[in-house]
């Protein structure tokens, strides 16, 4: 793991899924039109982001995304540091819980929760819920769009203890609902309900040129 941070923002990267949706490739090993793969693109966005800390949550074929990641990151931004969520098959809230474990005891004042399969995110948006929580300390900041919210949210350090006694696959979503009048909402593009989860999508990725 790369040093501790304890006034900062760790960026978790959930990339432990089973993939099932496009079985038998995997979404986050699939390739570009430049031939970087899907989770080093989305890695690469958060490196340049204001995040002290990167770490990613491994599980299904941890080596060959740990791989392709360390072969694609920028040599002179933070590297990233990873973690094996070891209940990964019962759903995201235990990969969610591996992530927050990690912030959590290296003392970060927030975790940024974003997920591998959304390689469009923008560096710009990540650093503008950065700051939004430094300003502010809300229990969350969402971002939205066309009236909905979308990822990644960024969890303040006090709601910590709720997301490790998360269960089940539906990660958050209950707890931002807990707490929907006292989040931070930011607005953003539609880049933040795009992924790419299907067959189809993966074929879209693959003809997309993206910059880091």
């Amino acid at each position: 793991m790369t040093a501790r941070h304890p006034d900062g923002i760790d960026a978790i990267v959930l990339a432990a899924g089973l993939s099932r949706r496009t079985a038998p490739r995997h979404k986050l090993l699939a390739r570009d039109a430049d031939g970087i793969p899907m989770i080093a693109t989305t890695v690469r966005r958060i490196q340049a982001s204001r995040a002290g800390r990167i770490v990613v949550v491994l599980g299904h074929r941890a080596d060959e995304i740990r791989d392709a990641i360390q072969s694609h990151v920028v040599s002179d931004r933070p590297s990233p540091g990873f973690v094996i969520a070891p209940d990964h098959e019962r759903g995201l809230s235990a990969t969610l819980r591996s992530g927050i474990g990690e912030a959590q005891a290296h003392g970060a004042a927030g975790a940024m929760i974003c997920l591998g399969d959304m390689p469009l995110i923008q560096t710009e948006m990540l650093d503008r819920m950065i700051a939004a929580h430094q300003a502010h300390h809300p229990p969350a900041v969402v971002v939205m769009h066309d009236g909905r919210r979308g990822n990644p949210v960024l969890w303040d350090r006090r709601m910590f203890p709720s997301l490790l006694g998360l269960t089940g696959d539906e990660g958050a979503r209950g707890l931002l609902h807990q707490h929907e009048k006292d989040l931070l909402r930011l607005p953003a593009g539609e880049e933040i309900h795009l992924d790419f989860d299907t067959p189809d999508r993966l074929e879209q990725f693959s003809r997309l040129s993206l910059p880091s």
